[in-house]
């Protein structure tokens, strides 16, 4: 089963789609081919032998914020997450995102729910996983909050793109909670 996520590579969004098959890992961006990619962590933090495509290399990867900085072959990139950490509020789901509301980024079937109303979310943390066509996309909070209702159980049919997945109401920050910051 393949797992659709959506990341910010240097500041750019992109599909990237990541498929298992027993030991074997194939990582597809956008639209391009396929690649075949091996990692083993070397030992040291951060530092991984790396097969792509067969070519052997070495990558490093670091954290950055709330993203990462990765190294590979002299060229250094940053990655993070395209539905959330960021104060861009581009597509999330399947439309243009309100606060308190994820929609669908497809139609498909729901195969795992993580969250009830009443539970406490941060940016980025998954909320469902829809399957479409053998893929598997996992729906990710845009911002932290307190669910206040899931319009979706496992099994359930997501009819089209921009259906309302989940709503919460979403967290204040500190400084309005407390300008003191106590």
């Amino acid at each position: 089963m393949a797992t659709r996520h959506r990341f910010l590579i240097d500041g750019h969004e992109h599909s990237v789609a990541v498929e298992r098959d027993g030991g074997a890992v194939t990582v597809q961006i956008d639209d391009e081919d396929p690649v075949a990619v091996d990692a083993t962590n070397s030992g040291l933090p951060g530092l991984f032998s790396v097969l792509v495509d067969g070519e052997p290399s070495t990558a490093y990867v670091s954290r950055r914020g709330a993203g990462f900085e990765v190294t590979v072959a002299g060229r250094r990139f940053t990655v993070d997450s395209a539905t959330g950490g960021s104060k861009r509020r581009g597509p999330v789901g399947g439309l243009e995102e309100t606060p308190g509301k994820v929609t669908a980024p497809l139609g498909g079937v729901v195969i795992e729910v993580h969250v009830a109303p009443g539970d406490t979310i941060e940016v980025g943390q998954p909320l469902m996983v829809i399957e479409a066509m053998k893929m598997q996309n996992e729906v990710q909070a845009p911002l932290a909050g307190t669910i206040t209702a899931v319009h979706y159980s496992k099994g359930d049919r997501v009819d089209a793109k921009g259906d309302l997945l989940v709503e919460y109401d979403p967290a204040e920050t500190a400084d309005e909670d407390d300008p003191a910051g106590d």
